[in-house]
């Protein structure tokens, strides 16, 4: 990396750098020039040597800002930042000798390449006149650097305002017609300089002119440079740039000079969006500042290896987002106001503020903001289900045409993309205290890089030979690339710490000896609930039956695919079945395929609709030729006479009738079976805790065969010093989840070294968002009851609804496994479905009809109004969404309470008219602040009315969740309209 230690703005578009470059410096003679290249990506431009301080070790160049990348240089380049390149010196040396009589003409930028010449001649003996030329007064620059050196100086501007009024070359003609000169020496654009040397042919005068060409090596290699001397090629970077300016072919270098003209367009004009983004969003701090009507609909397609290729290696199948597909999907985010986004995250990743620094390209930033909360972007963007986290949760689905925000997408572009940084500097002072962790697995790992971050001395002690955990031995490499594990692994040793391998914590050290002998203040136990579980049918015991662990550890951890080159084997047979329809057992799936099996099976007891398994794990496992057979429940392996499998024998099941809790449940279809050949049955039912933590730690709170209890907003178990979180908490669940876990522990741990209390307390403003611990028999998602010891989604495919306990805002079709309110931060309950409203309710309901209603008409009334007006558009676009809010409430009403919303035909009464009839002064015209004013006071109207006449039912009652959740609506309408008033009335953009 290379230095600005000093820059200087001569005007709006011309500005000197002096970059600390020694060895540069040192080489450097008059006219050389150097590459210089920003930044990854960015290309390699020729600048002329300025000047050059040997003693200092500085070189000075001067840069006009007329293309993308020195347009870049100016504007996001100060003194004392870096760039990545800076070569040379290169090209010919100027021939400097005593010649007598020497003009050195420089035009614009040209002025401040020919001082070095103009310094050398001088010093050579040589009498110099200088001739410079800018278009005006306010471009003038170096004019007492050329006065030092010239005998003569004449100094022209364009158009007059200072010195000599004219272009040089009529300076140079007047020089050359009044005196002897013996040479001429020419540097500025390539017009000036032609025109400089028909001044001087006519005379015979020897002329130099330097040629700043096109370049992409500037060694000699790539021929770009190219220029016709005398009828000869040659080439600017390595027999220049001087050359004599009569054997120039001028015209023939003009046209090459041309060919990257559109492209440069191009670029200057995405600079030029670029910037105007990061005033937009940086310098006026602006959200929402884009239209929901200019957003592309869909997500960009993110490109994968072909199922027929992929099926049959281990190369990562998604192939990741280009710059230009993360920037194009980037501009999708509309940077709302209140970023439900980030309630989906486990981790509470700022996930607007990372995709506006990727917005301006500033890769750089949009790492730092994601590694605040979580180390890990590229292994999370490749396995979190952010379709049911914060991508359920981006407001552009809430209109029902439109993709999310591809989030996890461009997570994983900035993990892979962004530039490798230093690790935050450790607290000067001594370290807070000792802490072990254990177990490397994500909850380990995200807990160990947040108190090394904080100042504590870490150590993570794991049971295998390899860092990782279930990121290594669980997940395949074609889903989580090898090399990505250790790259993030690698940027938590950078911070300081200390990992220990085949350590077995609970054998080879027990909790309590970590806190005593081995001296450690603080322990977090992330250790996964790794047991696998079995169904207990006849035949289990066969060898060709794997548990999912087995399977994929001798696979994905010792190189069983590599079988006998790699001394740990995995024996698979042609038919494979696996049972279950988790992402395990799609990896479990995929990876019999990519071993070579003929023919690999899924069996899973319930419909497609449940299968936990992503969406695109699902798809891709689909592509690549798996067949599955739903409703079918495993009840025997068929084995031969010396216990390998032959069959997998399954019972057919149904969907039976709804039961209490409204689900359809999958039951037996007697007598029916149906048995699959196979030499292969692969079990991936999830997983159960491992009981060793829990025999080995005296006291320590577990439930079942040894998942800690904690307390669920600090991590902390009921030993003092011991935390837990993850799997070994919750049961099995996802990465992101126990990065969470992991993170909230840490910040409980250093608020328990600091003031040594427990159980430890955090301030409220520092807490991480918390997931609520399951019971077994309880889906993760709706928190209805499932079979016990089964882990499924219960309640996909469902039409869930959730209502806030605190405002009472109701949401509907997302999954919300962190208990939160996207509004206010609240709990969220689910509420079961509804039969056809009868008495009372059905009261309530039609008056909400008939409050809507009005609301439909009156703000399409105003928008029609305020457009005949030529009021704002934007008020106009903001009546007309909240009108068509209104009637999509109407219809999630009529759907939600299976009562038929009235017809919407007629007029309505005017904007005046309701003025009048609510007692409101009506305004004389239809002003955009008056209509806003008279929006909000009928909101909270309706407001008033719902929450008095709820009042009236007993509390939980249908009547009173339905008045309560009309109020959250109607306050929710009349906090927009008026932080809208106050913007348009403070002649600010209205935010949409």
């Amino acid at each position: 990396m290379y230095q600005i230690v000093r820059r200087h703005q001569f005007s709006d578009s011309t500005f000197l750098w002096d970059v600390y470059a020694p060895d540069v410096a040192r080489a450097a003679q008059p006219g050389h020039f150097v590459m210089l290249r920003l930044r990854e990506g960015g290309e390699r431009i020729p600048l002329t040597v300025a000047d050059y301080d040997r003693d200092w070790g500085t070189v000075t160049i001067v840069i006009q800002a007329i293309g993308k990348t020195t347009r870049e240089m100016m504007a996001a380049y100060q003194e004392g930042d870096t760039f990545l390149d800076f070569v040379g010196p290169l090209g010919m040396p100027s021939h400097v000798k005593n010649v007598g009589h020497v003009v050195l003409v420089g035009g614009g930028l040209g002025v401040a390449p020919v001082f070095p010449q103009l310094r050398a001649f001088k010093e050579a003996g040589n009498r110099v006149t200088g001739i410079i030329g800018f278009r005006t007064k306010e471009l003038v620059f170096w004019e007492d650097r050329f006065a030092k050196y010239c005998d003569d100086l004449i100094v022209c501007t364009d158009d007059g305002t200072y010195g000599r009024p004219g272009f040089v070359t009529a300076a140079l003609e007047d020089v050359l017609s009044k005196e002897k000169v013996d040479e001429v020496v020419a540097i500025g654009p390539l017009p000036m300089m032609k025109a400089c040397t028909e001044v001087t042919r006519p005379r015979g005068v020897p002329t130099a002119v330097s040629l700043n060409a096109i370049m992409v090596d500037g060694t000699g290699m790539c021929g770009s440079c190219r220029v016709s001397v005398d009828g000869e090629i040659k080439f600017a970077c390595v027999e220049g740039p001087d050359f004599d300016a009569h054997k120039i072919d001028f015209n023939e270098l003009m046209l090459r000079q041309q060919r990257f003209k559109s492209q440069e367009t191009r670029a200057n004009e995405d600079f030029a969006h670029t910037c105007n983004m990061e005033k937009q969003l940086f310098e006026e701090e602006k959200r929402n500042y884009k239209k929901l009507k200019d957003v592309q609909p869909h997500a960009v397609h993110m490109a994968e290896r072909n199922a027929d290729e992929r099926a049959h290696n281990f190369l990562e199948v998604n192939l990741g987002y280009t710059m230009a597909d993360a920037l194009t999907e980037a501009e999708r985010c509309i940077q709302c106001l209140r970023p439900t986004c980030v309630q989906g995250c486990p981790v509470a990743i700022d996930i607007p503020r990372f995709i506006r620094h990727l917005l301006v390209r500033d890769l750089g930033g949009a790492a730092a903001a994601i590694r605040e909360n979580n180390h890990f972007p590229s292994v999370c963007g490749r396995v979190c289900p952010q379709e049911s986290q914060c991508e359920a949760l981006c407001i552009l689905t809430k209109t029902k045409k439109m993709d999310s925000v591809a989030i996890g997408r461009l997570e994983r572009f900035v993990g892979d993309h962004a530039p490798v940084t230093a690790p935050p500097p450790r607290p000067a002072n001594a370290p807070i205290g000792r802490v072990a962790i254990v177990g490397s697995g994500p909850a380990g790992l995200a807990c160990a890089g947040d108190l090394a971050r904080d100042g504590a001395d870490v150590t993570v002690f794991e049971a295998l030979h390899i860092i990782g955990g279930v990121l290594r031995y669980g997940i395949p490499s074609f889903r989580l690339p090898r090399n990505i594990i250790d790259r993030e692994v690698k940027q938590l040793e950078d911070m300081g710490v200390r990992f220990e391998t085949n350590k077995v914590i609970g054998k080879t050290f027990t909790i309590p000896q970590l806190l005593s002998e081995q001296g450690f203040d603080a322990v977090f136990v992330g250790t996964g609930a790794g047991a696998p579980a079995f169904l207990g049918i006849p035949g289990e015991f066969a060898g060709q039956v794997y548990s999912a662990n087995e399977f994929l550890t001798r696979v994905n951890l010792m190189g069983g695919d590599n079988f006998p080159y790699e001394d740990t084997p995995v024996t698979l047979g042609q038919k494979i079945v696996v049972i279950g329809a988790g992402n395990t057992a799609m990896d479990c799936l995929r990876v019999s395929k990519r071993l070579g099996a003929e023919l690999v099976r899924c069996v899973y007891r319930r419909t497609k609709a449940e299968a936990p398994a992503r969406i695109e794990e699902l798809r891709h496992a689909e592509e690549e030729g798996i067949t599955f057979h739903w409703l079918r429940s495993p009840s025997e392996i068929v084995t031969d006479d010396k216990g390998g499998v032959k069959a997998l024998v399954c019972q057919k099941m149904e969907l039976g009738p709804p039961d209490a809790s409204g689900r359809r449940r999958p039951v037996v279809i007697p007598g029916e079976t149906e048995t699959f050949e196979c030499d292969t049955v692969i079990y991936a039912l999830g997983t159960r805790a491992n009981p060793v933590i829990a025999r080995s730690t005296p006291g320590l709170s577990v439930r079942g065969e040894g998942y800690i209890n904690v307390d669920e907003t600090t991590q902390a178990a009921n030993i003092p010093g011991v935390f837990a979180g993850g799997d070994i908490v919750t049961g099995g669940a996802t990465v992101i989840l126990a990065l969470g876990a992991g993170r909230r522990a840490a910040k409980a741990i250093h608020s328990y070294l600091t003031n040594r209390v427990w159980p430890p307390v955090i301030r409220e403003d520092s807490k991480i968002p918390a997931v609520a611990v399951p019971e077994e028999s309880v889906c993760k998602k709706c928190r209805r009851p499932i079979e016990a010891g089964e882990d499924y989604v219960c309640c996909a495919g469902e039409r869930l609804t959730f209502q806030c306990t605190s405002c009472h805002k109701v949401s509907e079709g997302f999954a919300f496994p962190y208990g939160l309110c996207p509004y206010c931060g609240g709990a969220f309950e689910t509420r079961a479905e509804i039969a056809a409203p009868e008495g009372a309710l059905a009261e309530a309901v039609r008056k909400a009809y008939e409050i809507e209603i009005g609301g439909v008409l009156f703000y399409a009334n105003g928008a029609k109004d305020m457009e005949k007006s030529g009021a704002d558009p934007e008020v106009v676009a903001l009546f007309a969404r909240l009108s068509a809010m209104e009637r999509e409430h109407m219809e999630i009403l009529a759907r939600r309470y299976h009562l038929e919303a009235p017809d919407l035909t007629g007029q309505g009464p005017s904007p005046a008219q309701l003025a009048v009839f609510s007692g409101v002064e009506p305004s004389a015209n239809a002003d955009g602040v008056a209509l806003l004013r008279l929006a909000v006071h009928l909101e909270k109207r309706a407001g008033r009315f719902f929450l008095e006449t709820g009042r009236k039912f007993s509390e939980a009652s249908p009547e009173w969740r339905l008045y309560r959740e009309l109020e959250a609506e109607e306050r929710e309408h009349a906090e927009l309209l008026e932080g809208a008033a106050m913007r348009l009335k403070a002649g600010r953009p209205l935010v949409i």
